[in-house]
């Protein structure tokens, strides 16, 4: 690609390796959690989720804007898109070329049915962008965040009002090793939960499981039996450590719907924290749709305050050559 005469001295150019790096520092920005793993995979031409493509706008060798579209593994048909510029770099012209750029690559698509793009939501300049070329809001997700009390009857203290539930326990779980638990149980909890932008699509949950970060603890639910007997599965929780360490952003968290509404909900958000203080963390994030006002209730009743969120926004592909982003 050459030189836009619209945009002096900026080149829009292909992604080389030299420049994954940038391009996922860059793209994350858009992001309401640590995305930077998923990208990298997506974004790596030899990698086998690739399905896309990826552009850079390059001044001088600075990397200042990044388009990437990629497919969603986890959601057959679907593809997602994501445009960024640096902010010294917007009101130029460059995020409009990208976009542009993206749209003749979609338009190449035939596998593609549903385009989707996930944006934080304090971003209202990058909303409106979406929004010109068609993408509408289907789901909006709130963030929370919570500090971890460093002692354990702090922590008893705070929690005393949600965690006088049946006794749940949480134990690690090898996604190696158990995999067929592991799915198992995860499927159960999915069960009514919001379907992904909308797109009414079947979850592949295997595709799911492959983009959780390395390093992602696996916790499973049990529920103690009165009598002694074998534990029940009853939930799964999936936290994923960020800053060094310190903070645990929950991934997911969920209950089978043969247990929920009796108080498990509350003892495995409950059972979270406690895990978290045993390992020296510091702060627990989640991100919740914002209809579930159950989970509302019991994050603020829990002491978690409101933090960055997300928008989720999509819109049909037309059949042909002509689509555009």
């Amino acid at each position: 690609m050459t030189e836009h005469r619209s945009i002096p001295g900026v080149l829009v150019r292909a992604l080389e390796s030299a420049d994954v790096d940038d391009a996922v520092e860059l793209l994350a920005t858009s992001s309401a959690y640590d995305n930077r793993f998923q990208l990298r995979k997506l974004l790596i031409a030899d990698h086998p989720d690739h399905a896309g493509r990826t552009l850079v706008a390059d001044r001088g060798g600075a990397i200042v804007g990044a388009a990437a579209l990629t497919a969603v593994p986890s959601l057959p048909g679907t593809a997602a898109v994501r445009v960024v510029v640096t902010e010294a770099e917007r009101g130029q012209g460059i995020g409009t070329v990208l976009a542009g750029e993206v749209a003749s690559a979609l338009g190449g698509r035939s596998d593609f049915r549903t385009l989707t793009c996930a944006l934080r939501d304090d971003l209202p300049r990058g909303r409106r962008f979406a929004e010109r070329y068609g993408l509408t809001v289907t789901n909006h997700s709130v963030g929370w965040k919570t500090d971890v009390p460093e002692r354990e009857e702090d922590l008893r203290s705070r929690l005393g009002k949600v965690a006088d539930g049946p006794v749940v326990r949480l134990r690690p779980l090898d996604m190696e090793t158990e995999t067929e638990l592991l799915t198992a149980v995860a499927s159960r909890c999915l069960i009514g939960f919001p379907v992904p932008f909308g797109t009414g699509a079947s979850v592949d949950l295997g595709s799911v499981l492959q983009a959780i970060p390395r390093g992602a603890v696996f916790l499973l639910a049990e529920l103690e039996q009165a009598d002694g007997g074998e534990a029940i599965p009853c939930g799964l929780t999936v936290l994923a450590p960020e800053a060094g360490g310190s903070v645990w952003h929950t991934i997911f968290t969920g209950v089978d719907p043969d247990h929920r509404r009796r108080g498990v909900g509350k003892a495995v958000k409950a059972a979270q924290l406690a895990e978290a203080r045993s390992v020296g963390v510091q702060v627990v994030t989640a991100l919740n749709d914002e209809t579930n006002e159950p989970v509302m209730r019991l994050n603020q009743a829990m002491g978690m305050v409101r933090t960055l969120g997300y928008w989720s926004m999509a819109r049909s592909v037309p059949d042909g050559a002509d689509a555009t982003v």
